[in-house]
């Protein structure tokens, strides 16, 4: 999760409005929210275990400017400073004196007037006349001076703001961020304390990479911002305090005072303050005995939407809060009983480290059915509520949740797998292999990779295709990296070469023939199939390699793989796949929604599903596919085959 916006009375200050303090509302003397965008935005995303994942928070949010001019917006991907004086601030209380201000600041060429002419231009969008008055302010400005800095931060929000509209070359794009993320390691040399510098280079380093040393560092980052925060008196730095949280948890570290535990805490009291406030003025403006307010629809629905926005931002932390508690090891579990100050329930259970981890999922519980209440739409709370046992068991985690996972997990896909020692792919490759060693074809005529993601598996199939290899997968950010895969370059091998690669030809070919974006369950062989492919009548491999443990009931899902197939007389049809492995007996249905938020399934309810749709078993194996929590994850992988003779 990366929240990219800057709460009231901080970091994108402004104009003071001419408006009394009864008709602007709680704090709106300064910057304040407006509607948010729902969608998954573009920061980085912060994996609890067993393929749990918070989501990212919109990049994209906007910003409500109030003042005499009327409302403006402008994007609020980085925090800045106005530095004015209450001088410049009150000569800005109308447009006609705004404008004069401008004409006369024009030709004073101080500092100041640069830091004022820069800041009028980016809030209305100038960049390029932005950019040229913050670049003259550092040239005439003292370098230890406040105009220095300010310019220094603004310019480097410019750069960014510049980078989101432009549609130049990567490498432009590159040399802005590169100098952003220089200007705001200046400030920090002179002062290293500065707060909005820390927190605006903790959000630019994460978007140029999401290692581990790079959380590390803007953790770090984020702790000065929060810091900065507490020591200035700040009551609604919620944004420094949820970053904070997000990236300790990325990183493990649960508990102490910047935990990812108590930063969730603070972010959520503190947001949760600040809705009140707004909910209050809507009580307000609904109240006709106030006469000194009134009611305005646009006015009403203008607060209703920000309203909204601050409950799904709210949703999404109490959602990080859930996953925390539920990572926390017992022993930590059990320190927890006895911390001052953690806003759990029923912390006098937790006796042993046992009865420890039970008070934690309780509160996690809580924690999920809060995000699901302030946010129906929010997918992975719903799905991980689920998890837990809450109301009816879902049959199939919702393409909502799969398609917002998988889009926030694209950018780090490979490298998180790695960590968990994931083998899928190359037991999917292998067993493809199997099958056809055993079978009369020297290669598969078509394949189709379900579920295919940034193309771990293509990478193993290919060698073994002659004709087409199609992928299909929810995630659209996923695919666009499977697009790029070949077989010395992408899928989990970055710029590594295969030994011998530059001799062969197919080895410098794209691994996928076509990309679908579909549901596994709904997609067809018209959406599959194209002139280029020179096929429609169905595949003769498909593989699903750690798919089917996002789906409860696979009656529908297996169903439409048949329709995929092409079995004849002669010849067989092969499906291969893996699943996370329950016992027979474990219940009635032969599935379970698991505590990681997967499902597992039984051999026996495999089994019976496709030999009722024709299909032979062909081969049975158990496999560990990860690791969670340093144990081996149970999983299984089956080969089966519809039609002809073949045999394995």
């Amino acid at each position: 999760m990366l929240i990219k916006v800057c709460p009231v009375d901080s970091g994108r200050k402004r104009q003071r409005s001419t408006l009394s303090k009864s008709q602007q509302g709680p704090n709106l003397q300064t910057s304040t929210w407006a509607t948010f965008e729902s969608a998954p935005g573009k920061g980085p995303i912060y994996p609890g275990a067993s393929g749990r994942y918070l989501p990212s928070l919109p990049s994209s949010s906007r910003v409500l400017i109030v003042g005499a001019e009327g409302l403006r917006q402008f994007n609020a991907t980085m925090c800045y400073h106005d530095g004015l004086s209450p001088h410049w601030r009150s000569a800005r209380r109308t447009s006609f004196f705004a404008n004069i201000v401008v004409l006369v600041v024009s030709a004073l060429h101080t500092p100041e007037d640069h830091l004022l002419l820069g800041n009028n231009a980016l809030a209305v969008g100038q960049l390029d006349e932005a950019i040229t008055h913050f670049e003259a302010c550092l040239a005439t400005a003292l370098q230890d001076s406040q105009e220095h800095q300010f310019c220094q931060i603004n310019l480097a929000s410019a750069l960014v703001d510049l980078n989101e509209v432009e549609t130049d070359d990567e490498s432009a794009k590159k040399k802005r961020a590169e100098k952003a993320i220089e200007l705001l390691r200046n400030v920090l040399r002179l002062q290293p304390e500065h707060g909005d510098a820390a927190f605006n280079l903790g959000l630019l380093l994460q978007e140029q990479s999401q290692s581990e040393d790079t959380t590390r560092e803007a953790a770090s980052l984020y702790e000065i911002a929060v810091k900065a925060s507490d020591a200035e008196g700040e009551l609604d730095r919620w944004d420094a305090y949820a970053n904070l949280a997000s990236a300790r948890q990325e990183l493990k570290v649960y508990l102490g005072d910047y935990g990812a535990l108590r930063m969730f805490e603070r972010s959520i009291v503190l947001l949760e303050s600040i809705t009140s406030e707004y909910e209050s003025h809507i009580d307000s403006m609904l109240n006709t005995a106030d006469s000194s307010i009134g009611y305005d629809d646009d006015e009403y629905h203008m607060w209703q939407n920000q309203v909204n926005g601050l409950n799904k931002y709210l949703s999404k932390l109490y959602y990080g809060l859930a996953m925390s508690l539920t990572d926390i090891e017992p022993q930590q579990a059990l320190s927890l009983m006895s911390s001052d100050g953690a806003l759990l329930m029923n912390v006098n259970e937790g006796v042993d480290e046992e009865s420890a981890k039970t008070v934690l999922a309780s509160n996690a519980k809580n924690a999920l059915r809060l995000a699901v209440d302030l946010d129906s739409t929010n997918a992975y709370a719903v799905h991980m509520l689920a998890s837990m046992g809450e109301d009816n068991e879902e049959d199939r985690a919702s393409s909502e949740f799969v398609e917002a996972l998988f889009d926030d997990f694209a950018a780090t896909f490979d490298e998180r797998l790695s960590s968990l020692e994931y083998k899928v792919p190359s037991l999917i490759g292998e067993a493809a292999y199997d099958v056809l060693q055993s079978s009369p074809y020297e290669t598969f005529s078509s394949a189709l990779d379900a579920g295919a993601g940034t193309g771990l598996a293509g990478r193993f199939l290919r060698p073994l295709v002659s004709g087409p290899l199609v992928a299909v997968d929810l995630s659209q950010k996923m695919l666009d990296l499977a697009a790029k895969c070949t077989l010395v370059r992408g899928c989990g091998l970055k710029d590594e070469e295969v030994e011998g690669s530059e001799d062969d030809e197919r080895s410098r070919r794209k691994l996928y023939d076509k990309i679908v974006l579909s549901d596994l369950e709904t997609v067809t062989m018209d959406d599959l199939s194209t002139s280029k492919t020179g096929m429609s009548d169905g595949f003769d491999l498909i593989v699903a390699a750690d798919v089917l443990v996002y789906v409860g009931d696979l009656s529908n899902l297996l169903k439409n793989m048949k329709t995929l197939a092409k079995p004849s007389e002669e010849h067989k049809s092969y499906f291969v796949f893996s699943c996370e492995k329950i016992d027979d007996e474990h219940n009635d249905k032969g599935w379970k929604l698991l505590s990681s938020g997967r499902y597992g399934h039984s051999r026996k309810y495999i089994e019976d599903a496709l030999e009722l749709l024709g299909y032979e078993e062909m081969a049975y194996r158990e496999i560990v596919p990860r690791k969670e929590k340093g144990e081996d994850v149970k999983g299984h992988m089956f080969i089966f085959g519809i039609g002809g003779a073949d045999v394995v």
